[in-house]
């Protein structure tokens, strides 16, 4: 049975079930104790399940996934390309071709060690603190590829000029390792860079570009089909994508409020009717957390509201 739609409801409601549920955050702001603000948003889904999840190339590639389009044919074609060190196809994306319809996945299937050229920046100073700054060049100057790296390496090169570690699923063998798209003219650094130097937030750095052995993870990519025609697409990503589920009936007419409005919130202690959606949405891990562990956040979450689709997300925050 379809859900009412949101216009509907609040037409229904008016302002005296708003009234009603301010009132809750009211009687809330009397305790002395220290106060958490739950904020639900949902939004409801304009286009299919099937729309929003199938995968297409971006109109503008970027060098280091430019092949991607090349490669997830190859994989539903049943060839299992394979590459070393980065990912053939983008892993669990979803794809059609002809009618049928394909996830996208990743296995590792070797190892090999294979030579990369690594960029790594040494820190000169701030241009501001340089009487005689060397020749450089700046970023916006670069190619993409090569304002990633850059970006890259500068955090590496920061943390070693600061003290501290620089994150290791950002950086790798202390800069950045280049390993497709930067031959011909997409790189001016790899492997061999035209410049000594380079500009970035304020900052001079030195260039340097090494080839380096690396073991390289063999990663070949393979589609798997899911279903063959789009409604039965519809089903399966329906029990893949789906967090939650509630029926319309089921809800008292507060709570169909409560996710109907773009963004609701309530300031605690919190109402029964606002406990008890959070925890049939999967959330009711997050009542009654400890005030020193806000902020907190879960997104990106689906809720399948009769035969109606909604993207939903909870936030915790110290109360104003």
């Amino acid at each position: 049975m379809p859900s009412r739609s949101r216009r509907a409801f609040l037409a229904a409601a008016g302002v005296a079930g708003a009234g009603a549920l301010a009132g809750c955050a009211g009687v809330d702001a009397l305790s002395g104790d220290a106060k958490l603000t739950y904020t639900l948003n949902a939004d409801r889904l304009d286009a299919s399940l099937a729309e929003l999840a199938l995968w297409e190339p971006p109109e503008e590639p970027r060098p280091w996934t430019a092949d991607y389009a090349e490669t997830v044919d190859a994989a539903v074609a049943g060839e299992r390309p394979t590459t070393h060190g980065y990912p053939p196809v983008p892993d669990g994306e979803y794809v059609e071709r002809d009618g049928t319809y394909y996830r996208l996945s990743v296995v590792t299937t070797d190892l090999k060690r294979i030579e990369r050229p690594v960029l790594t920046l040494e820190w000169v100073g701030k241009l501001d603190d340089l009487d005689d700054p060397p020749e450089r060049v700046r970023l916006p100057a670069l190619t993409r590829i090569d304002r990633r790296a850059v970006k890259i390496a500068y955090v590496a090169a920061r943390h070693r000029q600061m003290g501290g570690t620089a994150p290791g699923d950002v950086v790798e063998e202390g800069g950045y390792v280049y390993r497709r798209g930067y031959e011909g003219p997409h790189s001016a650094l790899a492997p061999d860079p035209i410049h000594d130097y380079v500009e970035f937030s304020g900052a001079v750095l030195a260039v340097s570009v090494e080839g380096r052995e690396l073991a390289e993870p063999a990663y070949t990519g393979v589609a798997i089909p899911v279903a063959d025609s789009e409604a039965q697409f519809e089903r399966a990503l329906d029990g893949d994508t789906v967090d939650a589920r509630l029926e319309p009936e089921a809800l008292s007419d507060d709570q169909r409020l409560m996710l109907y409005r773009d963004q609701y919130e309530e300031t605690t202690p919190l109402s029964d009717d606002y406990r008890a959606l959070l925890t049939d949405l999967g959330l009711g891990d997050r009542l009654d957390a400890p005030a020193e562990d806000a902020p907190e956040a879960e997104n990106g979450l689906r809720l399948a509201l009769g035969e109606e689709y909604y993207r939903y997300g909870l936030y915790v925050n110290p109360a104003d």
